[in-house]
């Protein structure tokens, strides 16, 4: 099992590069604000030139969790296309 201190993570409210290096997305939460749906698109990549991981929609006073059985291995950093919502927290490790 890894280490704790092998991991990073964000609570992400506004478009934004998490790393520029290899990585594994681990998991995602993209929360509501309560009256607001929540949305976030996640991408391999630096910005929302890279691929697209996932898209995560979330219902007012409701939560959306991206928690993939393996992690997602991202070749060319991770970055967050914030929308809406009170924000998105992620979890990777740099590789």
């Amino acid at each position: 099992m890894a280490n704790s201190k092998e991991y990073s993570w964000a609570w992400v409210t506004a478009d934004r590069k998490l790393t520029d290096l290899e990585c594994e997305l681990v998991y995602a939460y993209c929360a509501s604000d309560g009256n607001t749906t929540g949305k976030a698109i996640l991408y391999d990549g630096v910005n929302t030139s890279g691929d697209e991981i996932v898209q995560l929609e979330s219902p007012a006073n409701n939560g959306k969790a991206f928690n993939p059985k393996e992690p997602v291995y991202c070749r060319k950093g991770l970055y967050v296309d914030y929308g809406t919502g009170a924000g998105v927290f992620v979890l990777w490790r740099n590789l």
